[in-house]
């Protein structure tokens, strides 16, 4: 059964005029939006969680995949499914480059899945402000959620999908199928065998990020709510286009199987997506009372006006997946992205319904030819714009910034200036910043962490257990294992029979409980350094005894004093990976420094 495609009204980019100079204005205008779209999904703050990645990724390359935890004293021996082999393979390689590839990269992918969107929206027959208008407001959206991180395959991959999908069901969809009139259907049978490309990227994606779950719950329930149209369609005659959507589903799910774990991997995410994850800002609903929320808020009103002032008649399968994606964009704030995009491939048409009923959104091919001069004064301050966007957009792609008053970049510099190493308690989001800078096998000195932002893919509830109980509390907004017992200092001492208790421990000082259960230690542990991000302390058995090694004189410490009644905040930031002062790194740079001398005195010999 082939029936010919149903297309709904285009324009081509980048004409919508039959004058020529606002062809190239539309052009122009077209390019200015993507560049101010590439700002918006390039924030070049650094992820709490990047150095890991990339050392994890680098490990895979170096030593094949590990089984168990790697880097922790306190987990050795438990298993380890990681979810995010292959984006953490990519990123490694980025990071050889410098931090400017990952920023390069990551910027890539969301001009990509940016341009998916105008493109299908120019598709729809959605004018130039329309298809722009929507394509910023999108990219604002994202900015939050568009960190150097394994969650970018996610949404890059669900953008992708929907893409295909769109594709696949050209002249299907964008149209009402359960209605009285029947046998409406119009599609391409050449066109939904392109569906099978949806194999290779959900291999892929299965291999990126856990994500890949929520994708695939919308690829199958976006195929079976395809299937349900057919059958009232048609009815018995479309039992054979159904089975070949079911057959599709069928080969998705397998590709996905296809990972180190197997089938291993989705038992645990379905084991660990049923438990609630408190601790974790991203898992929150979002807050709309927060001056961030003025996106998310303009987005909820596209769509709530889509729904329901647009004279096009709404799509079933779209409509049904809408509202399950705003669903979960409500209960979860990481989901923004995925209703974003959404909506940025599914509602263009009837944006331009609703804004045309008011006058607001005109047909450009209507416009009449504008007067020389006013096109060259447009001209010419499109081109001041593009111009400066492309300077901004620049500047941001070279760094990615590690902030003073975000991450410890002072104690990490002091640690490695008094070779501080061992066993170390560090809150969950900054411990990969020190695997990065200490935890290599050959890093001088050494670091080894009680607990890290791998969560649960490596670590038992016990130990997330403990490791909460101290930075956080006997707090309600936790989830804990049933036979908890709350003790807010077992952290420090986790396991101490067998010589794990910790030597470090380094606070951030915008999480008082820790600095609070310090304190309640007594002389057990002194404060060796301090500033307005971080305190650092040391068992006083190691740092404290004039007669170990290990001994940190009182004049060696580093504690700033803060004025009564409030902290200094640490102003700046440095370049990612933000550790170039550590003793590792510094005898690397030394190394380097000797071959190119050695050279040098060869040459002149």
């Amino acid at each position: 059964m082939n029936q010919g495609n149903a297309h709904l009204p285009t324009h081509d980019l980048p004409a919508s005029s039959s004058d020529g100079g606002a062809r190239w204005l539309s052009a122009g205008i077209v390019v200015a939006t993507m560049l101010a779209a590439a700002i918006a999904v390039s924030p070049n703050s650094a992820d709490p969680d990047l150095w890991g990645h990339v050392q994890y990724g680098n490990d895979l390359l170096n030593d094949g995949l590990p089984r168990t935890t790697t880097y922790s004293y306190t987990a050795e021996g438990h298993r380890w499914i990681n979810h995010e082999n292959l984006a953490e393979l990519a990123m490694a390689l980025l990071a050889r480059l410098g931090g400017w590839s990952l920023m390069t990269g990551k910027c890539l992918l969301g001009l990509t899945a940016l341009w998916l969107i105008i493109r299908s929206s120019r598709r729809q027959g959605a004018g130039l402000m329309v298809s722009c208008g929507l394509t910023l407001l999108i990219a604002v959206n994202l900015s939050y959620h568009w960190s150097i991180r394994p969650q970018l395959a996610s949404f890059f991959g669900f953008a992708v999908m929907l893409g295909l999908l769109e594709h696949a069901f050209d002249g299907w969809s964008g149209q009402w199928q359960l209605s009285a009139e029947r046998d409406t259907l119009k599609y391409s049978l050449t066109r939904l065998k392109r569906l099978w490309w949806a194999v290779p990227l959900f291999c892929v994606w299965a291999n990126s990020h856990g994500g890949f779950v929520a994708g695939l719950c919308i690829f199958i329930a976006y195929l079976g709510l395809r299937a349900i149209e057919a059958m009232y369609q048609r009815g018995a005659a479309a039992t054979g286009l159904v089975a070949r959507l079911a057959l599709m589903a069928l080969a998705v799910v397998l590709a996905t199987l296809i990972n180190p774990y197997g089938v291993k991997l989705h038992l645990w995410l379905l084991e660990s997506l049923g438990q609630p994850r408190p601790e974790i800002n991203e898992w929150h609903p979002p807050n709309f009372f927060n001056s961030l929320a003025l996106p998310l808020w303009l987005l909820m009103g596209v769509l709530a006006c889509s729904l329901t002032l647009t004279r096009q008649r709404h799509d079933f399968t779209h409509l049904v997946i809408l509202l399950i994606t705003l669903w979960q964009a409500l209960e979860h704030q990481r989901h923004i992205p995925f209703l974003a995009l959404a909506i940025g491939f599914w509602l263009p048409r009837h944006i331009q319904s609703w804004l045309s009923r008011w006058g607001l959104s005109e047909d450009e091919r209507e416009a009449a030819p504008m007067p020389t001069w006013i096109a060259g004064a447009m001209a010419g301050g499109l081109l001041l714009a593009l111009g400066l966007l492309g300077m901004r957009l620049y500047d941001r792609l070279q760094v990615v910034r590690v902030e003073r008053d975000e991450f410890p970049v002072g104690a990490v510099q002091y640690m490695a200036d008094r070779q501080l190493g061992g066993n170390l308690v560090v809150t969950f989001n900054w411990a990969q910043y020190l695997i990065g800078a200490f935890g290599a096998p050959d890093a001088e000195p050494r670091v080894r962490v009680a607990f890290d932002g791998r969560f649960r893919t490596c670590y038992p509830q016990e130990l997330v257990d403990a490791h909460f109980d101290f930075v956080l509390g006997n707090v309600k907004d936790r989830h804990v294992a049933s036979d908890h017992q709350f003790d807010e200092a077992r952290a420090l001492y986790y396991r101490q029979p067998l010589g794990q208790a910790a030597d470090l421990v380094l606070i951030n000082r915008f999480q008082p409980h820790g600095q609070l259960v310090m304190l309640r230690q007594g002389s057990a542990w002194t404060l060796l350094y301090q500033d307005g991000t971080a305190q650092l302390w040391g068992r006083s058995d190691r740092y404290n005894d004039p007669g170990k090694a290990t001994y940190v004189a009182p004049e060696q410490r580093s504690i700033r004093i803060d004025p009564v009644g409030r902290r200094t905040k640490e102003q700046g930031h440095v370049a990612w990976p933000a550790y170039a002062g550590t003793a590792s790194s510094r005898e690397a740079a030394k190394s380097r420094q000797g071959q190119m001398q050695g050279r040098a005195d060869e040459a002149n010999l």
